[in-house]
């Protein structure tokens, strides 16, 4: 981190609430030059069943970020990303439910818009770094010219798992003050230094949607040929039902399927078939998996791809870490065996690997692999 003596420049990522506003005063504090900057994702007047409905990305309250930096006396500046977070963000989440996968925009957020931006902006401003109020910690090791992406100290905010997909080059000029701090520290510190009149929201990133929020936003956003009602059947062929779209289904779902036999009343979502619009379910001890294919994974820490890597593993944020086997293939894509079964690992969704409290990367989960070890894009 830089001294006082050093005077660097760094530019902050604002969303107007405790997090990131206590962030950029702590940096202010230890002698940075400070900017604020915040980055508006939605179109002014944009209506709220067209958000992602979280305090992240809501843009509830626009005018928070500037107050802010004017009680900060800081100078403050704004990108207007939102074409890209509709592209990137929005319709990526769109396209890949409909697909029946499991897509994260959080994590797709940080990486495409929120960091991309901020070190675009950062360039134009001449900045040395970018700080942002994340709950995880971004170690520089000057030695070695790397950084490494850590827990947060407070385990129940921590958000390591979001942002596995950032950059090393981006974490190279990252700062994230509040990563070291417990959020109890934090609300002290937002109340020492008079933010809690100007900043009132909590700014933790918790911006997926209800279920019901899911589907109105995919129903206003994509045509009634790509949602439409199709046939439930059984892993062995039988058809036992009828939906009324894919989308309104998530794997491991049991409640609403509606199956009037009584034999199937115990039944789970185990399988999507898009292209025919079939819903596959079945008993529930056919939603556990040892071995999954993964692709698109980020190597924070470079590691031996020529050797299996032993880590823990988590397929959501909060999710106790599972001890597995990790072995790299071609074109970032990995196969990841757990030492016991797991349940309900659904495509689309993240998967983040630890060493103890760093983050070593993730990727997006595939599939599971069948009986040969085979999924569509790995190459074995």
């Amino acid at each position: 981190m830089s001294t006082s003596e050093e005077k660097k420049r760094v530019l902050v990522g604002m969303s107007g609430g405790v997090n990131s506003s206590v962030a950029a005063v702590l940096l202010k504090n230890q002698g940075y030059d400070v900017i604020g900057c915040h980055l508006q994702l939605w179109s002014p007047g944009q209506s709220d069943s067209d958000r992602f409905r979280g305090r992240c990305c809501s843009g509830v309250d626009s005018d928070a970020p500037r107050r802010v930096c004017d009680h900060l006396r800081i100078p403050y500046c704004e990108m207007s990303v939102q074409d890209a977070f509709q592209d990137k963000v929005v319709d990526y989440f769109v396209s890949e439910s409909l697909q029946s996968r499991s897509p994260n925009p959080c994590i797709q957020c940080n990486a495409e818009i929120k960091f991309r931006y901020l070190i675009q902006k950062a360039d134009e401003l001449s900045c040395d770094m970018i700080a942002t109020g994340h709950y995880a910690q971004v170690v520089q090791d000057s030695k070695v010219g790397s950084a490494y992406l850590k827990k947060a100290v407070d385990p129940a905010k921590d958000q390591s798992y979001f942002l596995f997909s950032v950059p090393q080059k981006v974490l190279l000029r990252t700062i994230m003050p509040i990563g070291s701090l417990p959020k109890v520290m934090v609300r002290k510190l937002a109340e020492g230094f008079g933010l809690t009149a100007v900043s009132e929201a909590e700014s933790q990133e918790v911006c997926l949607m209800a279920e019901e929020g899911h589907k109105e936003l995919i129903e206003k956003r994509s045509p009634p040929s790509l949602r439409s009602a199709g046939i439930i059947r059984t892993l062995d062929g039988n058809i036992i039902g009828e939906h009324n779209g894919l989308h309104h289904y998530r794997m491991g779902q049991s409640r609403g399927l509606n199956l009037k036999q009584k034999e199937h009343q115990g039944f789970f979502v185990l399988g999507f078939e898009a292209k025919t619009q079939t819903l596959v379910v079945g008993p529930e001890h056919h939603l556990d998996h040892q071995d999954l294919a993964v692709s698109h994974v980020n190597w924070i820490r470079p590691v031996n791809e020529l050797r299996t890597l032993s880590c823990k593993a988590r397929l959501r944020s909060g999710q106790e870490e599972i001890p597995c086997h990790v072995t790299c293939f071609e074109n970032a894509w990995v196969q990841v065996r757990f030492n016991t079964p797991q349940r309900v690992i659904a495509a689309g969704q993240a998967i983040v690997f630890y060493d103890g409290d760093e983050i070593l990367g993730g990727g997006v989960i595939e599939s599971p692999l069948d009986s040969l070890g085979y999924a569509e894009g790995l190459k074995v």
